[in-house]
């Protein structure tokens, strides 16, 4: 068997909880800058006042383009990473593991309501939408994470290479002896 790498790219799209959070630091920085200006002016302090406002500006846009996420799924020889990328400029790795310390794989909305009851170290949602519909978990062990339950959204070929590191009797539990 030769060496498997697999890389995918999943675009976060946007929903009311973004939406509102824009919103709120659009407004946010609307109200704070006459305000800040009309301080410093009133103090003689015109200069840093003005630094100060563009500092809030600045502030503003960052925030803002931390909302533009993109998730990224490394799979190299059944080690799997995930990286959260924000504004396609900054990167965080979220949690890294082997497959064969997974102990559940499977559709995340037909078992949401088990899963929402168990007990986890870190739950780590890397998916498109905040509904997770297609959306598939994992629990494993990671030694960054410890147990943890990662939802994300495996294309075809993906979730084909994961079969071949998750456990064999696992592998059976979930996908049939066919697989």
């Amino acid at each position: 068997m030769g060496d498997v790498f697999i890389e995918r790219m999943v675009k976060k799209k946007f929903d009311t909880k973004d939406i509102l959070i824009i919103v709120g630091i659009v407004l946010a920085v609307m109200v704070l800058m006459p305000i800040l200006l009309l301080l410093s002016m009133q103090y003689g302090l015109f200069m840093i006042g003005l630094l100060a406002a563009a500092g809030l500006v600045f502030g503003g846009y960052k925030l803002l383009t931390m909302r533009m996420l993109e998730y990224e799924y490394s799979l190299t020889n059944g080690y799997i990473s995930i990286d959260k990328i924000m504004n396609r400029s900054s990167r965080k790795r979220m949690t890294a593991f082997e497959c064969s310390s997974a102990e559940d794989i499977g559709v995340y909305t037909q078992a949401e309501a088990r899963l929402k009851n168990r007990s986890f170290d870190s739950r780590i949602f890397a998916v498109r939408t905040a509904a997770c519909e297609g959306s598939w978990y994992m629990i494993v062990q990671s030694s960054k994470t410890g147990k943890t339950l990662v939802v994300f959204d495996p294309d075809e070929d993906l979730q084909e290479a994961i079969k071949k590191f998750i456990p064999r009797t696992l592998k059976f539990e979930v996908f049939g002896r066919n697989s």
